[in-house]
């Protein structure tokens, strides 16, 4: 048996199942348009992204061309939240197909352990260059997941090539050192009220303010359709202040450098949904009603709509996944999202309804 020959055999089989998917795809397509007398909702390019996401996956289903899956890339794809994104995406491959930028080789080995791919290798890619240059059909796999640094717009362009969507995730880290910890537990037991000193490995300034930029920068000039930005409650002026305790922690001054990215998204030009949680919980998700609000109003009178000021981290995940589904109802808007108890009210399922409710 010749390993080769088999290596090539695979390739020519792939290759061959893909070209007749996407073949049977466009003249699915073009028998829909023609037969309702439609023209197609998108120009050439896309239709061209259409095929090559339709050979590369081998969708079987020949209405993906009138239904073309968003590509997505989320950023922090490893984090706690982002990971959720993520992976409910992931789950969603007739309508999305969803790229993760992380910062770290473990990162990466998480998303992996999804099922996600890093594309072929450096050794298949160079099989695969020399089938090419003897005629031979070959295509290389388009990666899922990407190890960058937002600080660094040269490796965010390859990641959001071709995107129609990009959900930021990235956010600054305050983190407790241990002997913190101690000395705050020490001056409880004591009858004391200490604050224990929190500390940043990378400052908000950096993460929250420019390297959001630089995600929104490179998305602008890539073309993205919709960005989602996750952020957090309290970045209205009234709220935003030097006494806030989130911007104490570690002296960052948190709120203040993600207010500041906000606002500078909604300068872009580009269609926008910004989503500010209120406590994350690390609790399951779908067992809660979901209350929405503007403007931290909710900070004051969560109370009043019988809410509290917290939602578990994956129904904050499960509202970035309907806010692109449902992208014309929560075009360009800000939404303050908290929920419920467990049990104190309707579940919510309804997204187009949580949705059209807001004011």
């Amino acid at each position: 048996r010749d390993p080769d020959a088999e290596q090539v055999a695979k390739m020519l089989t792939g290759r061959t199942q893909r070209v007749l998917c996407a073949l049977l795809l466009g003249i699915a397509g073009a028998q829909a348009f023609s037969s309702v007398g439609l023209q197609p909702r998108f120009g050439l390019n896309r239709l061209a992204h259409a095929n090559t996401v339709a050979g590369s996956r081998c969708r079987s289903s020949p209405t993906m061309l009138v239904g073309v899956p968003k590509q997505v890339l989320v950023t922090g794809a490893s984090g706690r939240t982002g990971f959720l994104v993520f992976q409910k995406l992931r789950g969603m491959e007739k309508e999305f197909f969803v790229k993760g930028l992380v910062h770290s080789e473990n990162g990466a080995k998480q998303l992996e352990r999804t099922g996600a791919s890093r594309g072929d290798s450096e050794a298949i890619k160079e099989q695969n260059q020399k089938l090419r240059k003897m005629g031979m059909p070959a295509d290389d796999e388009d990666p899922e997941i990407y190890v960058g640094d937002i600080l660094d717009k040269a490796t965010l362009e390859e990641p959001m090539d071709q995107c129609d969507c990009l959900v930021i995730l990235t956010s600054g880290v305050p983190k407790l050192r241990k002997r913190e910890i101690v000395k705050t537990v020490l001056a409880k037991i004591i009858g004391k009220q200490r604050m224990p000193n929190f500390y940043y490995d990378v400052m908000p300034e950096q993460v929250d303010w420019i390297g959001c930029k630089n995600q929104i920068d490179v998305a602008k000039e890539k073309g993205v359709e919709h960005i989602v930005l996750v952020s957090s409650m309290g970045v209205t002026p009234a709220k935003n202040t030097p006494e806030n305790t989130l911007n104490k922690l570690g002296g960052g001054d948190i709120l203040v450098w993600k207010a500041k990215a906000e606002a500078y998204l909604m300068e872009q030009g580009v269609d926008y949904t910004i989503i500010h949680p209120g406590g994350l919980l690390n609790k399951p998700g779908g067992e809660r009603e979901l209350v929405l609000g503007v403007n931290d109003e909710l900070l004051d009178n969560f109370g009043e709509r019988g809410a509290t000021r917290a939602i578990p981290r994956e129904d904050v995940a499960e509202l970035v996944v309907q806010a692109l589904r449902y992208k014309d109802l929560v075009r360009n808007k800000n939404l303050d999202v908290v929920s419920k108890d467990v049990g104190a009210g309707k579940v919510t399922d309804d997204f187009f309804k949580l949705f059209s409710d807001l004011k």
